[in-house]
């Protein structure tokens, strides 16, 4: 009877659709940007990016978050945007989330490397820089480029392993 109990539970875990192999691995996140960014993909300012990097580091999903960030009177993050800093304090609108393949474009100096974000809806030219692999630990960096297809904005972002969707 335990055998068949554990071989159950066992069945369930492997056909559970929250039990996914090839879920997301890794999230790279931005702090709360002010003020906010303006991205084609987003009807408002983006005040967030994250980007969920999926277990093969191809693929993943590109988040904005157009919410106000709220801070504390020392400049802490109390609310706003969706972190796991201000956890379950975000705000009320919906944040635009965007499957994208994450394309090796070159290496660089000092082990840097450049991915682009490609998606069915992704038009505005997004970057990702990374010191090493990109489910490595280390510096990462969002790159936009202007319309002369050079980059006009750096944001610095912090890895987090393990990300919960």
């Amino acid at each position: 009877m335990r055998r068949a109990v554990v071989l159950t539970a066992a069945s369930l875990v492997l056909v559970s659709p929250w039990a996914r192999a090839d879920g997301p691995l890794m999230e790279l996140q931005t702090e709360a940007l002010t003020p906010g960014l303006v991205l084609e993909e987003s009807r408002r300012p983006v005040h967030q990016i994250r980007l969920l990097v999926e277990s093969d580091g191809k693929h993943g999903t590109l988040v904005l978050d157009p919410n106000v960030p709220e801070f504390d009177e020392f400049g802490g993050l109390i609310g706003g945007v969706q972190t796991p800093q201000a956890s379950g304090k975000g705000g009320g609108l919906p944040t635009v989330q965007l499957a994208c393949a994450i394309e090796f474009v070159k290496s660089g100096e000092d082990k840097w490397l450049l991915f682009r974000l490609k998606g069915e809806k992704i038009t505005s030219p997004l970057l990702i820089a990374t010191r090493g692999p990109i489910l490595d630990a280390g510096p990462a960096r969002v790159l936009v480029l202007g319309r002369d297809k050079k980059v006009s904005t750096v944001i610095a972002m912090t890895r987090y392993g393990l990300a919960v969707p």
